[in-house]
């Protein structure tokens, strides 16, 4: 009996050091640790297709900068080559140019003496230096000198719009060729220099306009600085002939009272 109790003393710590193996247990790890190995093949896959994808972007963009680059080279930079086109085209004077003579020089230059020749190719009649009996008398030059005037700024208004006209058709002419050479555009530099001369040739037609208007508020001006100026005139004249009889009656009433009649001097005829 105790041979049998001490086996099993000595034997109790042999048992313990067994290994238990699990096979259900090892097959659900084997599995799970399959998975993530796949799902993360499958990531990586996704990495290297996203990857791919965007070589394929970079290698287009590239593309098309290697064709803007071409254009460049062919047509030029469209903001700086459309600028320097149309100084050229269109001529860098035209850009600022001003039609007529200025309002200082047309009063400077008005001469009254041919504005009372002036007969307007036959519409008026010709004012010569004779009064009805058929004597000549001297006129005062200067009073004619604002008539003039406005009919140099009818002649200066005739010009400007003379040459606008002949301005404003070559414009629109070549707008209208701009704008069919714009539907055929090719490239978008072409275009960019194509809608860069159409915006110049548009700010010359409006300045084109702008002069006519200018020219026509200056003739008008003058004529309505002459009626103001005649109705001062007018204004004037009233109010020197209400002092001139002021003054007539002024003088009349001391001339009176320094006559005195008497007896002794009155002699009966």
């Amino acid at each position: 009996m105790r041979l049998l109790i001490l086996f099993v003393i000595l034997t109790a710590p042999l048992c313990a050091q067994w290994i238990v193996n699990d096979p259900v247990n090892t097959a659900v790890n084997s599995a799970v640790q399959a998975g993530q190995v796949a799902n993360h093949i499958a990531i990586l896959k996704q990495w290297a297709e996203q990857i791919e994808k965007l070589n394929r972007q970079l290698r287009q963009l590239e593309e098309q900068l290697t064709v803007q680059q071409r254009i460049r080279d062919v047509m030029g930079d469209p903001s700086a080559a459309g600028a320097g086109m149309v100084l050229r085209g269109l001529g860098a004077d035209n850009l600022a140019r001003s039609y007529g003579e200025t309002l200082s020089a047309v009063r400077r230059l008005s001469n009254a003496i041919d504005s009372l020749r002036r007969t307007s190719d036959g519409i008026y009649r010709q004012l010569d230096d004779r009064t009805v009996l058929g004597r000549d008398f001297v006129r005062q030059e200067p009073l004619y000198r604002r008539y003039a005037a406005v009919e140099r700024q009818a002649d200066n208004l005739a010009a400007v719009h003379a040459e606008t006209g002949m301005r404003g058709a070559a414009l629109q002419a070549d707008l209208g060729a701009t704008l069919e050479q714009l539907r055929s555009a090719g490239t978008q530099a072409e275009v960019d220099k194509l809608n860069a001369k159409i915006a110049a040739l548009n700010g010359q037609l409006a300045h084109v306009d702008a002069q006519r208007r200018d020219e026509a508020d200056k003739l008008r001006a003058q004529q309505i600085l002459n009626e103001n100026q005649a109705a001062k005139e007018r204004q004037d004249f009233l109010e020197k002939q209400i002092a001139e009889e002021q003054q007539t009656l002024a003088v009349v009433g001391a001339w009176q009272q320094s006559v005195k009649v008497t007896p002794t001097t009155y002699t009966r005829p």
